[in-house]
């Protein structure tokens, strides 16, 4: 199972106890994360009352530190903990009581419930796995992982080699983003969605729609940052998945052209030299 960054979560949670010294409470919580990391680095060979000390450890920063950031970190630890050691029911157990304790973080509670769907996922059982993922697609579309859950299914059926499911995922997912973009066609969601439907389509190798997406971030965006990247990307397809040289060369130059001063000026420069 992919590693999971908590920063966008603690972005959304409450601000730290001013009356705290935040120096000596992440010196605090560095000393019994690096115990937890130490049973990450092998689970199999760490001994459940090792287990069970470290789980102690993590409860009790959590509790002394209530108002600060980190204590949610430590209290995702101890269900990253239980699902390094198999333990999933226990697992599920601590993310459904994250769950009910920041049950108004709608980050830290679509993340809780994304770990719940993976404890499924490690235990090979797809069905309640995707149940749990479309439950927070319903419940919280857009936070950082219910935004990301559409495509993320889609990807899971694509490990399973499951084709038609993988390709009926996509097709949903694309049509899920379109959704969103459609309620305002000039926000960031809509730019985050155009982008995810990119994806999407690169995920079925229907390339051409994918570039079409990619223009549509253009022609939406260019008026709030640089296209360059935008336009790589779309060279790319083109020359590698499309061996169409011609049209890779055509929008190469229309970076060049529109962002001479472009840090991917060099590497459009070097790609317009190949035959």
């Amino acid at each position: 199972m992919k590693r999971i960054s908590l920063g966008l979560i603690l972005m959304a949670m409450f601000l730290c106890g001013c009356g705290q010294d935040q120096y000596a409470i992440e010196r605090d919580y560095w000393r019994v994360n690096k115990q937890a990391q130490a049973i990450f680095k092998n689970p199999v060979a760490t001994p459940a009352n090792e287990v069970e000390r470290v789980v102690a450890l993590l409860n009790k920063f959590a509790s002394s530190h209530e108002n600060n950031t980190l204590a949610v970190r430590a209290e995702f630890s101890i269900g990253k903990i239980y699902l390094a050691k198999a333990m999933h029911d226990r697992a599920r157990e601590q993310f459904d009581a994250i769950i009910k304790k920041y049950a108004e973080s709608a980050a830290v509670v679509s993340e809780s419930m994304f770990f719940i769907g993976s404890s499924y996922q490690l235990q090979d059982n797809a069905d309640a796995a995707v149940a749990q993922y479309r439950k927070i697609m319903s419940k919280f579309p857009l936070s950082p992982r219910g935004l990301l859950m559409p495509k993320y299914i889609a990807q899971y059926y694509a490990s399973r080699h499951e084709p038609v499911k993988m390709q009926e995922a996509y097709k949903q997912a694309i049509s899920h983003y379109e959704s969103l973009a459609q309620k305002n066609m000039k926000s960031s969601l809509a730019l985050r969605s155009y982008t995810l439907i990119a994806e999407c389509y690169a995920g079925l190798k229907d390339w051409k729609q994918s570039i079409a997406a990619l223009e549509t971030i253009i022609s939406n965006f260019r008026d709030r940052g640089q296209m360059d990247a935008v336009l790589l990307n779309i060279a790319v397809i083109y020359r590698r998945e499309l061996n169409d040289a011609v049209k890779a060369n055509e929008t190469l130059e229309r970076l060049l052209k529109d962002y001479p001063e472009s840090r991917y000026a060099k590497t459009a420069q070097e790609l317009l030299k190949k035959k």
